[in-house]
């Protein structure tokens, strides 16, 4: 070893410089085979179109939920129309009728007690709950149900949950249609209260929906859908084409000339609308032969007085709205057997109405 001192540290350098070159070897060939198999690996995450298509995990057929199936029922045998129940109809409860001498609670206290008095024909006001579900509601003043207001529109659930003046019970739009399946002699008519398209829509969607998931889509023939104005009229039947209408001229104004009232009646002609509805007060003998001639029905609201209502049926009109007349308060004397006076004072004056 001594021999060989002088070149001690020339070894140790070529030692050196090759354990450098083979720690280079090894990293370019590790490197060189990462990349080879980099292809690879992104080439296994990637479907091939050529294989098989994996199997998709099928739920047993005893864990898939039933699905709901509604069969749309059909009309009973015989059952009349709107119109042909309107034919032969006078009175029209308003706001279904009063219940203990209060008006337009829609409630189905008040429907039962027209009912049994003879009432066939009810107007119903509808109102949107929170939840944007229609129930019978004339407005949201409160006093009627508790935490129910003009700032506090309830949910259905809310709404159906508390009773009107704590006694009366309210009705959905549900409920009213399962009414008139139990009641197949009644005739609607619908007092929607707006005329923006945007509400429209919403309310009368609904109304349909609820109809759908009862599968009592035929009561729509025993219902007149009030109008009030031609633009809802167009977006009313876009959104399903009713097939009864009434013209009703609260909201569109009247100017009470017979040119106004034939041009009005015109419309209803064009649009096969079954009738105009109008304020009593403006109401003109002179307007019957027009609607006659046209076959047209006028109806006139709020009409509490029996006299009054004599007359207008009298002049031509078909029937009145009411909150408390019956068919046997518009029957003459002599057919009575019994006098209809109930020993209380009747109340005069109209109702709110809109």
């Amino acid at each position: 070893m001594a021999r060989f001192g002088k070149y001690t540290a020339m070894i140790y350098l070529l030692l050196a410089v090759a354990a450098l070159e083979f720690i280079g070897l090894a990293g370019v060939l590790l490197l060189g085979g990462q990349e080879g198999a980099g292809p690879t690996a992104l080439a296994a995450d990637v479907e091939d179109p050529a294989a098989p298509a994996a199997e998709e995990e099928v739920m047993p057929a005893w864990l898939e939920p039933t699905p709901t199936v509604i069969v749309e029922k059909s009309p009973p045998p015989g059952e009349l129309t709107a119109a042909e129940i309107l034919s032969s109809a006078q009175v029209i409860a308003h706001g279904m009728g009063a219940a203990g001498g209060e008006a337009t609670l829609n409630c189905r206290e008040g429907f039962l007690e027209q009912y049994a008095k003879g009432v066939r024909v009810f107007e119903v006001d509808l109102r949107l709950t929170r939840d944007q579900k229609v129930v019978l509601r004339h407005d949201w003043r409160t006093g009627w149900q508790d935490g129910v207001g003009e700032t506090a529109v309830p949910t259905l659930e809310e709404f159906l949950s508390k009773p009107i003046q704590k006694k009366y019970t309210p009705l959905s739009f549900q409920d009213l249609l399962l009414l008139m399946e139990e009641y197949p002699d009644i005739c609607i008519i619908t007092d929607s209260k707006f005329t923006e398209a945007e509400i429209v829509t919403l309310q009368f969607e609904a109304m349909l929906q609820d109809a759908r998931e009862l599968g009592l889509s035929y009561l729509f023939d025993r219902m007149a859908i009030q109008i009030y104005d031609p633009l809802m009229f167009r977006v009313v039947d876009a959104v399903h084409h009713f097939r009864y209408y009434i013209y009703t001229l609260y909201t569109d104004g009247f100017a009470r000339t017979e040119e106004d009232f034939q041009e009005k009646a015109a419309f209803c002609v064009e649009n096969g609308i079954l009738g105009i509805t109008m304020w009593d007060y403006w109401w003109r003998a002179e307007y019957a032969p027009i609607a006659g001639q046209l076959g047209l029905a006028v109806y006139t609201h709020t009409v509490n007085d029996a006299a009054e209502a004599a007359r207008l049926l009298d002049e031509g009109v078909k029937a009145v709205y009411t909150d408390e007349l019956t068919p046997g308060d518009l029957a003459p004397a002599a057919e009575n057997d019994i006098p209809q006076d109930t020993g209380e004072p009747k109340e005069e004056g109209e109702s709110t109405w809109n």
